[in-house]
This record gives C-alpha cells, sequence and structure tokens, in this order.
C-alpha cells in the first residue's frame, strides 16, 4: 500500500513538475523572452524571426518564417516587369501599389502566419489590424532610393539604392528586411485586404511620404474616402496608433488616397 501511495505521489510531482514547466515556457514565449529577432541569411534561403510588441496591450508576439532566394528574384522580376510595362505612366502610384498587392505568393504565407497568431490568441478587429501593422512597424526603418546611397543623406538608416521609383515589392521588403514607407504600406495593404480589412495607401507629395489609412472604429486624424473615416496609421517607426498622424505630417489637406482596396 505504501508502495503504491509513494508511486501516485511521485506521479503527481512528476505532473506538477512538468505543468509548470511548460507553463514557464508559453509564459516567457508570449513576454518574448524565448523569442529574439534574428536573420540568419544562406545562399538559398533566409531565415527570419521577429519579436514585436502590442502598443495597446504591452504584450510581445513572436513569429518564425523563411524567405527563398529564388522566390525573392521572382517577385524582383515581377517588379521589373512591371516597371516596363507601365513605362512612364501618369500617376505610376496607384498602379504600381496595386500591381504588387496583388501578387498573392508574395504575401499569403505572412497572412496565413497571422491569422494563425490571431486564432490562438483569440484576436479580432482592430486587434488583428495591429498585429499586423506592430509587425511592420518593429522592423528597422531603410531607405529605398533612385539614386546611389553614397550620394544620399541616410540619417544613420541603411539605404538600398538605384532601386526605379524607391519601391521594394512585399516580397522584397521581407526577404531583406528593408523598406520605406511606401514599400510597408504596400505590404500592410495587401495582407490587410487579405484579412477582410478596408485599407488605403495615402501618399503626400508635399511630405514625400506615405501610409497607411484604415476603416475601423476608433477616433484621431482620418481622410474620408466614399462618405467613410480612414485613420491614418503611421507605420516607419514603433508606437504610433491608428489616428496618431505624427506633427511633422500633420496637415491634412497634403494628403491623398492613392489606392482604396476596392478598386
Amino acid at each position: 500500500m505504501k508502495k503504491v501511495i509513494r508511486a501516485i505521489v511521485i506521479i503527481l510531482c512528476v505532473w506538477w513538475g512538468f505543468s509548470v514547466l511548460i507553463a514557464f515556457f508559453k509564459v516567457n514565449l508570449q513576454n518574448g523572452e524565448l523569442c529574439e529577432d534574428e536573420m540568419t541569411e544562406y545562399s538559398e534561403y533566409t531565415d527570419h524571426q521577429r519579436n514585436w510588441q502590442f502598443i495597446s496591450t504591452s504584450e510581445r508576439h513572436c513569429m518564425s518564417f523563411q524567405t527563398q532566394s529564388q522566390a525573392n528574384a521572382a517577385s524582383r522580376d515581377h517588379r521589373f516587369e512591371v516597371y516596363s510595362r507601365l513605362a512612364q505612366p501618369s500617376d505610376p502610384w496607384k498602379q504600381l501599389y496595386r500591381e504588387f498587392s496583388d501578387r498573392d505568393e508574395d504575401v499569403e504565407f505572412l497572412v496565413d502566419s497571422m491569422r494563425t497568431i490571431a486564432i490562438n490568441e483569440g484576436l479580432s478587429g482592430i486587434d488583428l489590424a495591429e498585429l499586423v501593422v506592430t509587425f511592420v512597424q518593429d522592423i528597422p526603418y531603410s531607405f529605398v532610393i533612385t539614386g546611389d546611397c553614397d550620394d544620399w543623406d541616410k540619417d544613420g538608416h541603411p539605404c538600398v539604392g538605384n532601386v526605379r521609383l524607391g519601391l521594394y515589392t512585399p516580397y522584397e521588403f521581407l526577404h531583406t528586411e528593408m523598406g520605406d514607407c511606401d514599400t510597408r504600406a504596400v505590404l500592410i495593404f495587401a495582407v490587410l485586404e487579405r484579412l477582410g480589412f478596408e485599407p488605403v495607401i495615402v501618399i503626400s507629395d508635399e511630405y514625400a511620404h506615405a501610409m497607411i489609412a484604415l476603416n475601423i472604429p476608433t477616433s484621431g486624424d482620418f481622410i474620408t474616402h466614399k462618405g467613410k473615416k480612414y485613420y491614418f496609421w503611421e507605420t516607419t517607426a514603433k508606437g504610433w496608433m491608428a489616428g496618431m498622424l505624427p506633427p511633422s505630417y500633420g496637415n491634412k489637406d497634403y494628403w491623398k488616397i492613392a489606392l482604396a482596396n476596392e478598386l
């Protein structure tokens, strides 16, 4: 009888120990302590690990993914093909943004990953949108320019030079983790559109800037399109919530919609 009781006690202790260990790993993964920002490049692929923070709740999220060098080359070739086909368009941005955001193979894996995280963590609505935007905000800013980086005031940021119109495709951005304002906006637009949101890309010639605006129930600065409010969402730095238009870009008369999801 004593042996049976001892065995039961041992089993309970082992079970309790495993439960504590599993809970420890779950909590630490949720807090991001077991997930560091890493990017490891190989000849045929690149491994990515991203750890980013929600603005509204301070919770951390972790995601690992892999991009393929061959797929990146295919996306780059698509960019070249679009440029040649749309030679000297009068309004290039709407056409380019739409062409780049429509390429399913560039973003489907990220859409699936975001949807999986949302399901596992019970996210919906604006939380899912924040998951996507904060993921992009967390990736350090890089310039993508038409000229030579040696001739550009990079202000301490990395730079990719000699890129026509200064725009990367979504896959190129994810593969290199280098992108500026409109490159980021196109990626977010493509992902949010596939997740059922109503995003628009807004641009300003006066500010030489681009960002996302989103039709969601919130407050703050917005632009109106077809009777709906679309709230500005800065994507080039951490901490910006929907409806927070940076003061340096604060004149709403200088903003216009370059691409809307229904077009």
